[in-house]
């Protein structure tokens, strides 16, 4: 049966904290506009503040398709912003974690949520540059004001594989851009008497900052999404952007059974084992028997 509290009990902190992956759902106050879930991941991205505070780092999104491209991609609803553009327009969020191993369970986190853009001072407090994922947007701040448990018996098993490079390895190459522009513009500044103003970088056509401008400027109900964050002269980490991030694994094998599979094929076998066992000692009962009687009968 489930539960409710008006606040985060301590032996959920605990498992909330070992998951892989949640999901954050939210939705814009007109009747018409789009409800939206989002799946989440990313190792260290996720993280409980207290018994009434969470929050998470949001990274880039696929994002609203640029006028130019309105065109070809007019039949394509593309969502990469929602999240954000509906906590301007109300602040409801409830994030969703759900077992996949162990005890079946399902936590709801009911909250309001703020997002701050990355560039911002609360961005900057809560993620050092050193520490920030590539591609990161904003921070999702929740205040929770009340979590639900329930059972999640049909819930299947999954066993956790890996995270997916493939963000990373698309996002990394457009921060690259942003900071070889970036210092560039800082290394030819003529007034060298006086230190240059990252306020008056440039805005490269093919980084990652020009990117959240054209593509995540707006939700796909036209709410107003990131405003700032493509504006601010925060320079990325180099090295995190210069970095190999392996091979791209967006279609990672599945074949490799899973323990789940693993149990399941064994118990078919030792069943299939004791059916033969028990099969065969019916019969061999069955002839003992008939052995006997005649014996007895020949006997007499």
């Amino acid at each position: 049966m489930g539960k409710f509290y008006d606040e985060i009990p301590d032996f959920l902190i605990k498992w909330i904290e070992q998951q892989k992956m949640f999901w954050v759902a939210t939705a814009p106050l007109s009747p018409a506009g789009h409800v939206n879930v989002s799946p989440k991941g990313y190792a260290g991205t996720f993280h409980v503040v207290d018994q009434h505070r969470v929050w998470y780092e949001d990274l880039t999104g696929s994002g609203e398709p640029s006028p130019s491209e309105q065109y070809e991609l007019r039949h394509r609803i593309v969502i990469g912003v929602e999240t954000i553009s509906h906590l301007r327009d109300n602040g409801r969020i409830t994030i969703l974690f759900s077992a996949f191993e162990g005890p079946p369970r399902i936590v709801r986190l009911f909250g309001t949520g703020t997002a701050h853009e990355f560039g911002t001072p609360e961005y900057n407090e809560l993620i050092p540059i050193e520490k920030r994922s590539v591609g990161s947007r904003s921070v999702i701040v929740v205040d929770v004001h009340k979590v639900g448990t329930s059972c999640g018996f049909s819930i299947p098993f999954y066993a956790y594989k890996s995270d997916r490079m493939l963000l990373n390895k698309i996002a990394a190459p457009k921060e690259l851009v942003d900071v070889k522009v970036e210092l560039a513009a800082l290394a030819s500044c003529d007034d060298q008497s006086s230190e240059p103003n990252p306020e008056q970088l440039p805005l490269s056509d093919d980084g990652l900052k020009d990117y959240w401008k054209n593509h995540n400027a707006k939700s796909i109900d036209g709410l107003p999404g990131l405003l700032s964050s493509f504006l601010s002269r925060r320079i990325f980490s180099e090295a995190a952007a210069s970095r190999d991030w392996g091979e791209d694994n967006v279609s990672i094998s599945t074949k490799t059974e899973d323990p789940v599979s693993k149990t399941f094929a064994v118990t078919q076998v030792v069943d299939q084992k004791l059916l033969v066992g028990f099969v065969l000692g019916v019969v061999t009962t069955g002839l003992w028997i008939n052995f006997a009687t005649g014996l007895r009968a020949k006997v007499l």
